[in-house]
């Protein structure tokens, strides 16, 4: 290969245009010739491969993308398994270009949307995809409430989304009567308490735990001040009862300083009369009965005590 063509292939997965192998120098009867030899394997209308190069699904989903020209993002499904969102293995091939662009490419499904922008696209291991919070709006067009559900949790373990950010974002990234906004913003709405946004995954699930066993709605990040000095914040609080609940991931405390300042903290609360409840992942998704029944139970014992 000419090197400029070869420089362009390395780039995009051992793939090229018909047009940049044209820029490169090639005439139409020279592609045409390593083509039909067998230097080059045709993949759509006017994308190529070097052949003998190693195929994977990343280079399917890149070869559509360059088939259907300038502006289409890997999108929906495609853009989930991408950022890691959707762990079924590899799923059809979809793309979304702009309205009024019509693609019709063999295995690949095309969506054509009115609003894919900078705000809503960049790129990952060099292939054009829409951004974690557009695709999780996308998905829920095409998916279950469930699998938008995972998706959306695992985004949130990831720090790919917050869910202030998500909240924020919404009404641009979907206008009214967009489909698959209202599975998002019904997710959002479950792990959003009524005073504050639940900060982790696991603290959304806690938050759906009391509501799905019937506990009171407890406050969100709660401060607790001690002579004008913020002793710290409690993930979920009842005030009134002085009874504190902390969930504990499997990454709240990756260092020995985070450990003993929790602790440190704790021991404070206490002195300052709360009773506090500690959770873990397991407590809060395998037996979330058993963490009601505890939480019932401090309350009524607090009550009971006239604390």
């Amino acid at each position: 290969m000419e090197p400029s063509l070869a420089t362009v292939a390395r780039a995009q997965m051992a793939l090229f245009t018909l047009d940049q192998a044209l820029a490169a120098g090639y005439s139409l009867r020279q592609v045409q010739h390593r083509r039909e030899s067998g230097c080059w394997d045709q993949v759509h209308a006017g994308v190529y491969r070097v052949a003998g190069a190693p195929s994977s699904w990343d280079q399917r989903l890149r070869a559509a993308c360059l088939a259907a020209g300038a502006g289409a993002v890997a999108s929906h499904r495609s853009a989930a398994r991408l950022w890691g969102l959707d762990e079924r293995g590899c799923p059809a091939i979809e793309l979304s270009v702009c309205a009024g662009r019509y693609h019709r490419l063999d295995g690949v499904v095309v969506h054509r949307s009115s609003d894919l922008g900078p705000t809503s696209t960049t790129r990952r291991i060099g292939i054009p995809v829409t951004t974690p919070i557009r695709t999780l709006v996308d998905l829920g067009a095409v998916e279950r409430p469930r699998c938008v559900e995972r998706a959306l949790d695992l985004a949130l373990s990831r720090r790919l989304v917050t869910l202030a950010a998500l909240h924020s974002a919404l009404d641009l990234v979907a206008r009214r009567g967009r489909r698959g906004a209202g599975i998002l913003r019904s997710l959002l709405d479950e792990r959003s308490g009524s005073d504050g946004l639940a900060e982790s995954v696991l603290e959304a699930r806690m938050l759906r735990l009391c509501r799905s066993q019937g506990l009171a709605e407890p406050v969100c990040q709660h401060p607790v001040l001690k002579g004008g000095r913020l002793v710290g914040r409690i993930d979920f609080a009842y005030p009134g009862d002085l009874v504190a609940i902390e969930v504990d991931g499997y990454e709240s405390h990756a260092s020995l300083g985070a450990f003993r300042h929790d602790r440190s903290r704790q021991n404070e609360l206490v002195e300052m009369g709360w009773t506090v409840l500690r959770f873990t992942w397991d407590d809060v998704v395998h037996h979330p009965a058993r963490v009601a029944r505890a939480v019932n139970a401090v309350r009524r014992a607090r009550s009971n005590t006239g604390c």
